[in-house]
């Protein structure tokens, strides 16, 4: 278990975060009360905060899985 492994580990926690903040969005907004839930910037910002924290957690999975098989290539070869 090294660097690799938590490394994909926070990319896994950081897409779950994302697609929790997404979910719970519509049931925030009907909490608020009469204001909130016609707040379309204030959706879409939660939204595009969600949508960052999933690509953002994909991206650094497939980042370190590359960089895992090259790693292990280059090793191969020499």
């Amino acid at each position: 278990m090294g660097k690799n492994f938590f490394q994909i580990a926070w990319g896994g926690v950081l897409s779950i975060t994302g697609v929790l903040v997404m979910l719970q969005i519509p049931e925030k907004f009907n909490q608020m009360g009469d204001i909130a839930p016609n707040n379309i910037f204030a959706k879409l910002c939660f939204y595009a905060l969600g949508l960052l924290l999933v690509f953002g957690g994909l991206k650094k999975i497939i980042h370190e899985i590359n960089s895992k098989k090259n790693n292990s290539s280059n090793s191969d070869n020499t």
